[in-house]
């Protein structure tokens, strides 16, 4: 638990570990005994554990008490007084998840606001001692902002960043020059913040219980899910769920479905629409809503629209708002797409009936982008699995002094002509791919290829998206379950799967009879679980909740289950291979804990004391 003072001989805190075999699970509780920011690495024999790596922050009784209030009073009036320093240097930040500080490179962080440290160590370069700039941040429950006052009375907002979990904090110490404790503001596509403040503290715990305020103050998916409709409702609730007619063509449902809601005001959009179909003559009870739903949205979010693509040609893969998109196809369309999502979420909001999902598969990164989460070169396993295993993990697993690679990516034409080189950061044709700096190369390709390239477009899906759901909203999801907000779980067959199924055994316990015991008890654990859980369970294994046309059968690779070569252990996953690498275990009980916790297991964690 750190970072801390190599040389203070006061103990920082306590930690002990409770095991209960019955629920296979540890418990581990620490105490610490004193105030400030802590960063804490949880590992087990010396390798770190999945979501072992958080913040904490120790407040005292007076400053819980100001963080309560804060919240309380929604930051109506909240400011605080900090400085702010010149953005650290892409090319010299070691950009890694869950955080783009390493341990090595953050400053010492357990002093409190009314503590004084020692002077700035030698390792800070002399840029860092420039004088810093007097500003102002302000916590409400949607932004976090930061704002400088010229001649005192005029204010100009220098930067805004979104209360959400891909807004992130990292905790460092005294600053050079007013000796107050610092932070660094990363939402993984502006350029990092660094403020130092004197109730530093204070500001980061207001915002983080902002944060929680926001997300209904649980972590479950269900109880999210709740709030996030039950909020819904009361944001549409002055708007009448009166009928509106919407007379569409069947044979150009884009160009008629966008033309018959070119003046929809948000109210028309919050309406129950009524939708005739010309030369038709069937009356809309339910039936003809359904099906325009499930139509427009096949128009908007299947290829043939070139609206979205694939990043690789097979039914498999997930569609991404196009870069490519021919000129005819105004970013208008994508406002019109991102108001038909806001709509279908508005109105499953309303439940029973009313219940709209949305038919398409989208993108990891395209889902993240829709609720303000960084890029990072993870999203490449699912988003595009070919440019993963043959650039991405072959950089990961070499050594690359000897590539020449630089941090600049060519862009190339249809025919393949080189059309241009873009640099990832200022000056990036000239700073080499290194060993130490090749994570953030890769995070930056990623931010690039994934998000850079699309800026317009995803902009432009969530003005439209933002009319009828609030931004503040989504973000209490993350990207795997916003997808199962978005598009529900589908209709998954036991039956089919277990038709499908590729079972390949590495050792003798998975081919002899431990395999039949293992597999038998894996088929009654899959055949007890809710259309949910074994949507999970596809997301986990393939990196979608949804199945391809055809089902089980047309997954490509086949969905594959492999003996892992370990005992009660977590199962693990290669979404690149649709492989689900399962342990064998004790016990049917057993299996079922392991491998529900496998497939719910993910979120961030943030604790406060």
């Amino acid at each position: 638990l750190g970072p801390q003072e190599e040389e203070s001989s006061d103990v920082v805190f306590e930690k002990s570990v409770v095991s209960n075999r019955q629920t296979c699970k540890v418990f581990f509780r620490f105490t610490l005994h004193c105030r400030g920011c802590f960063h804490a690495c949880i590992s087990y024999q010396n390798k770190p554990i999945s979501n072992g790596d958080f913040d904490i922050i120790v407040l005292s009784e007076n400053e819980q008490n100001i963080v309560e209030h804060n919240v309380s009073t929604s930051g109506v009036g909240i400011y605080f007084e900090a400085y702010l320093y010149d953005a650290p240097s892409y090319t010299n930040t070691q950009w890694q998840l869950p955080m783009h500080l390493t341990s090595s490179q953050r400053r010492p962080s357990t002093a409190t606001e009314d503590e004084d440290e020692d002077s700035p160590s030698d390792s800070q370069t002399p840029e860092k001692v420039k004088k810093p700039k007097k500003v102002y941040c302000y916590v409400s429950p949607k932004q976090f902002s930061v704002k400088e006052f010229y001649l005192k009375i005029i204010p100009w907002r220098l930067f805004t960043f979104r209360v959400c979990p891909g807004t992130k904090f990292s905790y460092l110490g005294p600053d050079p020059v007013h000796k107050l404790l610092t932070l660094v503001v990363d939402d993984g596509i502006q350029p990092p913040v660094e403020l130092s403040c004197k109730k530093r503290n204070i500001l980061a715990a207001t915002f983080i219980r902002s944060l929680h305020k926001n997300i209904g103050g649980s972590e479950t998916f269900q109880d999210k899910v709740t709030f996030f409709q039950r909020e819904l409702r009361q944001v549409h609730m002055r708007r009448p769920h009166l009928k509106v007619t919407l007379k569409v063509n069947r044979h150009c449902l884009l160009e008629s479905s966008f033309k018959a809601t070119r003046n929809f005001s948000v109210s028309d959009w919050s309406k129950n629409f009524e939708v005739i179909f010309q030369d038709e003559e069937a009356l809309d009870w339910g039936g003809p809503r359904r099906e325009w739903f499930e139509l427009i949205c096949k128009a908007l979010f299947d290829t043939t629209s070139q609206l979205f693509t694939r990043f690789s040609d097979n039914n498999q893969a997930l569609v991404h708002p196009n870069p490519g998109r021919p000129t005819y196809l105004r970013l208008k369309v994508y406002e019109f797409a991102g108001r038909l999502v806001g709509k279908c979420l508005y109105e499953s909001s309303l439940g029973g009936a009313y219940q709209q999902l949305v038919r398409a598969r989208f993108t990891r990164s395209f889902l993240a982008q829709i609720i303000g989460l960084r890029m990072h070169y993870k999203y490449f396993e699912t988003d595009d699995p070919e440019f993963y295993k043959s650039k991405v993990c072959f950089i990961l697993n070499n050594d690359v002094s000897e590539m020449d690679l630089v941090f600049a990516e060519e862009k190339y034409s249809k025919t393949g002509q080189l059309e241009k080189v873009v640099e990832l950061v200022t000056g990036g044709a000239q700073v080499p791919v290194t060993n130490e700096n090749k994570i953030l190369y890769l995070n930056l390709l990623a931010q690039y290829r994934l998000a850079s390239q699309v800026r317009e477009e995803v902009d432009h899906f969530l003005k439209g998206l933002s009319e009828l759901v609030p931004e503040n909203l989504l973000a209490i999801f993350d990207e795997n379950e916003l997808e199962l907000l978005m598009c529900g779980t589908g209709d998954i067959c036991v039956c089919d799967f277990k038709a499908h199924a590729v079972v390949v055994g590495g050792s003798w316990h998975f081919r002899e009879k431990a395999s039949e015991r293992v597999m038998t008890w894996f088929w009654t654990v899959v055949s007890s679980f809710t259309q949910e859980e074994l949507a999970r369970l596809l997301q986990f294994t393939t990196g979608s909740s949804q199945l391809p046309p055809g089902g089980f059968a047309a997954l490509c690779p086949s969905f594959q289950i492999i003996a892992a070569p370990t005992h009660s252990t977590l199962p693990t996953a290669h979404t690149c291979f649709n492989q689900l690498c399962l342990p064998t275990y004790d016990s049917y009980e057993e299996m079922h804990r392991m491998l529900q916790l496998a497939i719910s297991e993910g979120c961030e964690g943030f604790g406060m004391l």
